[in-house]
């Protein structure tokens, strides 16, 4: 599961469960502050803000050359962030509020704690579910009208499954990431699997926006997005050479954090 669905919208999942860890972090500091008249929110809200703020500024100086511009470095919605950072970040500023604020110390390592065993903890139960997601072993339908099977496409290589939509803005937007980066990867597998349009739209469309792919195929019914929980789209799913689902990103997907995923598959 990637995502989450509120009403008619679709949220990508890991930031909300962030959100909802720090949110109880919060709840157990003001808990235990209380007892002892003492505040230590802001203390635990610096220390999350920080080391994301780090975490975006590593990520963002390894891959500065995939992005075009000022705002897709500010645009953070990729969730390009560079964990090992992020940790070294927030563990120099909690140490440093523990050195300074000696009375918060008990209450500011429970806070901590909580925010991040409980942000660990439903992460890798999601994670332990999509990875015993495999790659469906279906056939869709090119445009052209030949049948293509997805287990023949990928044939133990790394595989790349990008769910999308023609009417999809963010779909459109990342579709030439993913071009440029299948000239890039050679030898990593990417199918564009169209959700829910004809064929003549989906032939229109990428003769109008001028771009080539080497596996387009028709998922008409949507059976990929309906076994992979997608409520929204777009959806990028990435598998190994045993055809295992090791990661997915919901929304769309930039240059950078594409050629982060990919180059760590690859490295593997």
């Amino acid at each position: 599961m990637s995502s989450i669905t509120l009403g008619s919208f679709a949220l990508p999942i890991s930031p909300i469960i962030l959100l909802f860890s720090l949110i109880i972090g919060l709840i157990v500091v003001a808990i235990l502050g209380k007892k002892q008249s003492i505040s230590v929110g802001d203390s635990l809200v610096s220390i999350v803000i920080y080391s994301l703020v780090v975490g975006r500024l590593v990520f963002v100086i390894k891959f500065y050359d995939s992005y075009d511009s000022l705002w897709q470095i500010l645009d953070i919605r990729d969730r390009g962030f560079d964990t090992f950072s992020s940790f070294l970040a927030g563990l120099f500023i909690l140490l440093f509020h523990l050195h300074r604020y000696p009375l918060q110390r008990k209450i500011l390592l429970t806070g901590t704690a909580t925010t991040i065993l409980l942000f660990t903890s439903i992460q890798m139960v999601i994670n332990a579910g999509n990875e015993q997601s495999a790659l469906p072993n279906l056939a869709f339908n090119t445009p052209q009208g030949s049948t293509v099977n997805l287990h023949h496409v990928a044939n133990q290589n790394i595989t790349v499954v990008n769910l999308w939509a023609s009417w999809c803005g963010p779909c459109r937007r990342e579709m030439p990431a993913l071009a440029a980066a299948e000239k890039r990867f050679p030898q990593v597998k990417f199918i564009m699997l169209n959700q829910r349009e004809p064929a003549d739209v989906v032939s229109e469309f990428l003769t109008d926006i001028g771009l080539e792919f080497n596996y387009v195929l028709l998922d008409t019914k949507g059976d990929v997005a309906t076994m992979m929980g997608a409520h929204g789209l777009p959806m990028t799913l990435f598998y190994d050479r045993n055809g295992n689902m090791v990661s997915s990103h919901f929304g769309e997907v930039s240059a950078a954090s594409l050629q982060a995923e990919l180059e760590k598959l690859t490295t593997e």
